[in-house]
Formats: C-alpha cells, sequence, structure tokens
C-alpha cells in the first residue's frame, strides 16, 4: 500500500502520512448515484456538520473502483495515478484548493472475479455556516488527462441553531469501529469522538441476507439547553420507492449536551434488492417531534431478496391513488407550469383550454402516465424523478424570496434536459462576473450552456447555448462575463 500525495496549496505542505488509499471488497454494479463524467467514473458524497457557532464542517467522500481506471504496466506490474483537486466556494469566491494524488498498483488486470477494489478517501472543509456555499471535484488520469471527471456540486450549508432541535446529514458508512480496537491505522478525517467512521460513498449495501446486511450511519443532533438532563427518543426510518414505511427501530437517549452523535447498524437482511430512504426523527419525551432530518437515498442488493414483483393496478385505482386525484385548481396550475419545460405544443393548448378541475387533475395524470416507463404501477418514476429536479432546483437556484429555483435559468435547463455530464463554476473575480458551464454529452452529440450572474445577485443567466432552439451568442464572454455595456445587459436580463 502507497500513501497518498497530499498538498494543500495555501500553505505549500506536502504530508506523505495525511491520507491512505484505502482497499474495500466491493461486487461492481451500477447505481444511479454511480456519478459519470465523460470518461472516469467517480462516486461522490458529502455531509454538513456542526463544527462551532459560527462554522460547519464540510466532509467530502470520494471513491473508485480500482479495475475501471487506466493501469500502465511499469516493470510487471501494473500502476495507475490520479491526480485530483477539491475547490472550495462561499458567496462566489474561492476560497481554498486542496490538490493530491492516489497510486494504486495491480498484480493482474484480470477483471473476471466478481470481488473488486474500492478506493475511497474523505476531505475535510470548516467554513461559516448559512452562507452559500459549493465545491467542485476535478480528477484526472497523471498519464492520459483526456481520462477525466469534473462535477461543481451545491451544497445546503445551514445555520445550525442553538435555539433549537437540528439534525445533521446523515453519513453512510462502509463500517464502523472503535478507535482503541482499530483493526487499521485509518487516516484521521475518518475518526468521529472515539470512532472510525469508514465512508461509503457509493451510498450502497451489498451482500447476502445469509450473513447479514448492515446499514451503518453516523449523524449528528444538536439540541437546547433546556434538554440537559432529559429523556429523548430517536426514530430510525426506512421508506421504499412508494414511500411506504418497511423498517421502523427506536432508541431512548438522556441528553448530556447540546451536541450528540448517533452511530448505529441496522440488520436489513429481510429487505429486498431496491433503492430506499433513511431518515430519523427526534421526539421528546411528551411525545412532541423536535427535529427531522434530510432524507438519505440508499440502494441494498441483497442475493438472497431480489426486487419483488410490484403489484399492478388499474388505470382508475391508479388515479385515485395519485397525488393528482386531490389537487386543487390553483395547485393544479401551478403543476403545470412546472411540466411546461417538457410538455409540447399540443398539451400546452390542451391545458389551456380545460375548464374544470376535475378535467385538470384526469389531464395531469394522464401526462405524467404517458412518461411513466411502466404504467400499471403506483409509482411514477418519471414524476418523482421531475419533482426531485423541481426540489434541487428550489434549494439551490432560488434567489432570495423573489424567485423560486425552478423559475431561474438554471432551473429549467436541469428540468428540462437533466443534470449535466459535467458542470463548471468560475467565482467572480476583478472585472468578471462568476459564471457556469454546463456540459452534456449526451444532449445533440454534445452540448454547452452558459450562464453568467449578471447583477451579482445569484441569479444566473443562460447567454448562450450550442442546443438547438436554445439562446445563441459566440460573444457571450466578452459581452456578459467582461462586459460594462449596462443596456445590453439589462436587455438581456430582461428577455430572459
Amino acid at each position: 500500500m502507497k500513501f497518498i500525495n497530499y498538498k494543500r496549496r495555501r500553505i505549500e505542505i506536502i504530508s506523505f502520512a495525511r491520507e491512505i488509499a484505502l482497499f474495500f471488497s466491493f461486487l461492481i454494479v451500477f447505481s444511479p448515484f454511480d456519478i459519470l463524467g465523460k470518461n472516469l467514473p467517480v462516486f461522490i458524497d458529502y455531509c454538513v456538520f456542526r463544527r462551532n457557532e459560527q462554522e460547519n464542517l464540510i466532509e467530502v467522500y470520494y471513491g473508485f473502483i480500482d479495475n475501471q481506471l487506466q493501469f500502465y504496466n511499469r516493470g510487471g506490474k501494473y500502476s495507475t495515478e490520479l491526480n485530483l483537486e477539491l475547490r472550495f466556494f462561499a458567496n462566489d469566491s474561492l476560497l481554498d484548493t486542496y490538490e493530491w494524488s492516489v497510486y494504486h498498483e495491480r498484480q493482474t488486470l484480470d477483471t473476471s472475479k466478481d470481488q473488486q477494489n474500492l478506493l475511497v478517501g474523505q476531505k475535510n472543509f470548516s467554513i461559516k455556516s448559512g452562507v452559500p456555499t459549493k465545491f467542485e471535484f476535478y480528477c484526472f488520469d497523471a498519464v492520459d488527462s483526456s481520462f477525466r471527471f469534473r462535477k461543481t456540486f451545491d451544497v445546503e450549508n445551514p445555520d445550525f441553531s442553538k435555539s433549537r432541535c437540528t439534525i445533521s446529514d446523515i453519513q453512510i458508512a462502509q463500517f464502523i469501529e472503535r478507535s482503541d480496537t482499530a483493526s487499521f491505522l485509518w487516516q484521521q478525517e475518518f475518526l468521529k469522538g472515539k470512532f472510525y467512521v469508514i465512508p461509503n460513498p457509493t451510498l450502497e449495501v451489498i451482500g447476502s441476507g445469509d450473513v447479514g446486511l448492515p446499514l451503518y450511519t453516523y449523524f449528528e443532533y444538536y439540541l437546547s439547553q433546556d434538554l440537559i438532563g432529559k429523556e429523548i427518543k430517536i426514530e430510525y426510518r426506512i421508506f421504499n420507492t412508494l414511500q411506504e414505511e418497511v423498517f421502523y427501530s427506536f432508541r431512548k437517549v438522556k441528553v448530556s449536551s447540546t451536541a450528540q452523535f448517533d452511530i448505529n447498524g441496522f440488520a436489513l437482511d429481510a429487505l429486498h434488492s431496491a433503492s430506499y430512504v433513511f431518515e430519523t426523527r427526534i421526539v421528546g419525551s411528551n411525545g412532541e417531534l423536535l427535529a427531522q432530518s434530510r432524507k438519505k437515498k440508499f440502494y441494498l442488493f441483497n442475493s438472497a431478496l431480489p426486487p419483488e414483483p410490484i403489484k399492478k393496478y388499474t388505470e382508475s385505482e391508479l388515479f385515485e391513488k395519485s397525488v393528482f386525484s386531490s389537487m386543487n385548481d390553483s395547485t393544479l396550475t401551478v403543476e403545470f407550469e412546472k411540466a411546461k419545460y417538457i410538455a409540447n405544443d399540443y398539451e400546452k393548448e390542451l391545458f389551456k383550454s380545460l375548464t374544470t378541475t376535475e378535467a385538470k387533475r384526469r389531464f395531469l395524470f394522464q401526462f405524467w402516465r404517458r412518461r411513466n416507463p411502466d404504467t400499471t404501477l403506483i409509482y411514477n418514476k418519471a414524476y418523482d424523478d421531475f419533482q426531485q429536479k423541481i426540489n434541487y432546483a428550489n434549494r439551490f437556484f432560488s434567489v432570495g424570496g423573489n424567485l423560486e429555483g425552478w423559475k431561474t435559468d438554471r432551473g429549467r435547463v436541469l428540468i428540462q434536459y437533466g443534470e449535466p455530464t459535467t458542470r463548471e463554476y468560475h467565482p467572480r473575480e476583478p472585472n468578471k462576473r462568476s459564471y457556469e458551464i454546463w456540459f452534456y454529452s449526451e444532449l445533440q452529440g454534445g452540448a454547452f450552456f452558459y450562464f453568467v450572474d449578471l447583477f451579482g445577485n445569484g441569479n444566473y443567466v443562460l447567454v448562450h447555448s450550442t442546443a438547438i432552439n436554445e439562446i445563441y451568442n459566440e460573444n457571450w464572454y466578452s459581452d456578459f462575463v467582461t462586459g460594462t455595456n449596462t443596456e445590453r445587459i439589462q436587455k438581456m436580463f430582461l428577455i430572459r
């Protein structure tokens, strides 16, 4: 095992003991969370925890499956080396950059075995709580730089107030062990209290029901001073894709501090292979809900229990069970305003002609039923994916309280075309506005979208694209990134 070279640019230090490339037995599976660039597959996950009253700690977890990397024969041994860069931004300004390398050797290039190696690592960064935050993860092959991955991630960086109860992000771990009895000299970034929490950026739980399928979780919860000495209940819940609760557990804890952590492992050998959501809640002694976590999706692969058959429904049953059957008129109108991004001209005209609430309900039900891969299932994957894009846009692209994220240009492009293959973020510089470049490798043979923050308020306007039927302006950079023509900029903003 070779140590990873690690360099922090700002303080110009090279340390050979900061991080270790870690090996885990890993069954090759491709999941929806496998974030692919054009060539280099990378798994990325992150969590945000409270560091102190003013700062949060962002933990970025990354991983590579070694047989998907490019290896080079060096003296009879096969080796690969990746160069990695992690950049953190807040309020459109670059805060810090980390650079390091990963080196790995294999004795053979034989990939016929079902057991592969997963290399994982972690980087931690402290940042002022409550400020808009994002990070960019970039890596490339040290020999062939065209084998690369680049992606920008928006981070929900909350203010974990001491006046109320809150829960951090939930970390899904490969496994957890005590530091005083650890089986390996893990890197210090994995240490939380007296435990090493080994990252699982794949968010996959893999195994057989015969030997158990533990889901390891770590999260922190922050409590108000008046709860010290009292008893609270921590609830653990798992839901399937139909939002049905398939697992419930709880434990009672006596509060001894305003900041506590929870480490747990759940046996999931009774659950079928599928995608699930984990969440936790904190309940007071009187039964009142004190805090609820954000949902954390994970993927269970149980070789003993394959995906179970899903009950089929008639069209009438599906409509009655759908969210549309109980929507009021104003909600239906808003729903279709969002759906217009993917609707055709006929559908737009048809909805406009509808006059009754029931007709609009039926229309939206059929609209999404036509887009559902399996129209006999109660779960509509197309609508669920659409709602996830809406929620993401509202969380990260909204402009203050004036403009919801789904109404912005970035929101529209995300909803219409999906998640970009790569997303480059360029922060504000002297005499330069901040901008983003999105690239879709599978759209029209490869299409670019260029967004510029014209007025510095976080509303990135689409100023140029190579996609068909989108705004086109080859001079976008000189016109809007470095441009000083206020009238032209104002006009561009108004026409958008």
